[in-house]
């Protein structure tokens, strides 16, 4: 079985300050955008922790979604591209916080796309992608 362990993403405010420094941007451009991403206080977004493995005859997602529900998760798929992607609005106290995620990763090539399911537990979203008939490995009969 291989594992491919996706790093977890850097931070809205990090990849900001990696902004600042481009020095191709304008200028004004860049400092607007690092104020935005910084000081952003109405909708969180972030991408979720994703490991990729296969087996003989699947390839699999494992999406990591914690405290997040079956019912708000939307899986798409569409020109051999996966994406996982939820928005949320929660209110306390009369504070309204919002959050969003969404997430994209290329499906291997030799997948039967027809066959592609899903199923979430524990906050784990995995997604098992069928191997179609041609790259199943194969004994070879030697004559």
């Amino acid at each position: 079985m291989k594992l491919i362990r996706y790093a977890y993403p850097q931070s809205q405010a990090s990849n900001a300050l990696n902004r600042l420094f481009d020095l191709s941007a304008p200028t004004l451009g860049r400092f607007e955008s690092l104020l935005g991403d910084l000081f952003e206080t109405e909708t969180a977004s972030s991408q979720p922790a994703v490991d990729l493995y296969e087996d003989e005859h699947n390839f699999y997602a494992r999406f990591e979604l914690p405290g997040i529900r079956k019912d708000t998760v939307d899986l798409e798929l569409e020109n051999s591209v996966l994406t996982v992607q939820s928005q949320a609005v929660s209110e306390t106290d009369g504070a309204v916080s919002r959050s969003r995620f969404e997430r994209s990763i290329s499906v291997p090539d030799g997948v039967d796309l027809e066959k592609v399911s899903a199923a979430m537990q524990d906050g784990l979203l995995t997604v098992t992608m069928p191997k179609a008939e041609a790259r199943k490995p194969r004994q070879i009969n030697i004559h």
